[in-house]
């Protein structure tokens, strides 16, 4: 039952980011948004922040972990770009208007998630090469997000999934 309350919070303040912004968007409206009362967000999250750092990680996990036993990593990887675009507006208000969480790099620990599921190599040269690359595709994938002309997202999948694809070439 706290998952499904934490989904409906999030849904709430996904929704509101989207209507009032990211600045102005407050405990209040969110609770308001999602038919519970104020205290009950402080039962699950300290503050909007956390709520944010969560949405997040809970909704790449949906499209990354969860997908690992069933889908082809290309697929994912297409996921993901289509995760991020399909909500552009809501993650590019995000980043524009707080710097507290760096969105980057939660973006970056689940592709680093699955790379290291694909890799199945565990040293510490492994895991630094899978994290530079990436940090490097989360960020092509976050500047994207918030820049004025922004790149299709299919354009994107290919670049990373060549990349990719090249780093899966020197670990075997």
């Amino acid at each position: 039952m706290a998952y499904i309350t934490k989904k409906k919070i999030a849904k709430a303040f996904h929704d509101v980011v989207l209507t009032k912004g990211f600045s102005r968007t407050s405990v209040t409206a969110i609770m308001d948004t999602a038919d519970f009362r104020r205290q009950t967000f402080y039962d699950y999250f300290q503050d909007k922040y956390e709520l944010l750092t969560w949405f997040i990680d809970d909704t790449l996990a949906e499209t990354v972990e969860r997908n690992l036993n069933y889908l082809p990593w290309i697929d994912i990887i297409k996921l993901v770009c289509y995760e991020l675009d399909a909500n552009r507006r809501f993650y590019a208000e995000c980043i524009n208007s707080q710097h507290e969480i760096d969105v980057t790099a939660l973006v970056g620990n689940h592709l680093a998630a699955l790379l290291t599921e694909l890799t199945q190599t565990h040293t510490a040269e492994t895991a630094a090469l899978i994290w530079l690359l990436c940090l490097g595709i989360a960020q092509s994938l976050t500047h994207n997000i918030v820049a004025n002309h922004p790149e299709d997202y299919e354009t994107l999948s290919q670049d990373a999934i060549a990349a990719i694809e090249m780093t899966l070439k020197i670990l075997r």
